[in-house]
């Protein structure tokens, strides 16, 4: 037992030597640049997230005048459904796309909250008050009082098969 404890001191000492352990000034000065250095990552990440949900309002924005400036059918509700007192969702129009039906419309955050990620339900209904299908869509970045426009997908229904729809609130942080 003494020999391999021996044995492994031996072994360590000279690496701790090599690695600077013996200095604790540069391990310190070490540890500040890694520290500065995920710092400035962590600020990169969010001006790239920043940059990347300007650039999906912007396509958003985009396919919404290619869909005004094309005759399509747009409907506007019948059964309108809303998130509650913290969100309003205003603008809803949904249209058939192949076998699906796409959402849009906008959302306004009422809450005292700002929220960096926002998940909202919405769900279509047939004649009886059954649950045909539902999806989950998510907003980023919407603060206290701002509003944010949402395109959302409710797979396998078309218009003629649902009477109404509902968008509720999930969860946001």
């Amino acid at each position: 037992m003494k020999r391999i404890l021996i044995f492994l001191t031996l072994c360590f000492m000279p690496s701790f030597f090599l690695l600077g352990a013996s200095e604790p000034q540069l391990i310190l000065d070490k540890l500040d640049s890694l520290e500065k250095a995920i710092s400035d990552l962590s600020l990169r990440i969010l001006v790239l997230e920043k940059r990347i949900i300007s650039l999906e309002e912007k396509f958003l924005l985009e396919a919404t005048k290619k869909t005004e400036k094309q005759p399509g059918r747009t409907l506007e509700p019948e059964g309108f459904g809303y998130s509650g007192d913290d969100f309003s969702i205003e603008d809803v129009t949904y249209e058939t796309h192949y076998n699906d039906t796409i959402f849009r419309g906008t959302i306004t955050n009422n809450s005292n909250n700002n929220y960096r990620y926002t998940l909202f339900k919405i769900s279509v209904y047939d004649k009886k008050g059954a649950i045909l299908s539902s999806n989950d869509f998510y907003i980023l970045n919407i603060d206290k009082g701002t509003t944010r426009s949402f395109e959302a997908k409710i797979h396998g229904v078309k218009v003629e098969e649902f009477e109404r729809y509902s968008i509720e609130f999930t969860k946001g942080s």
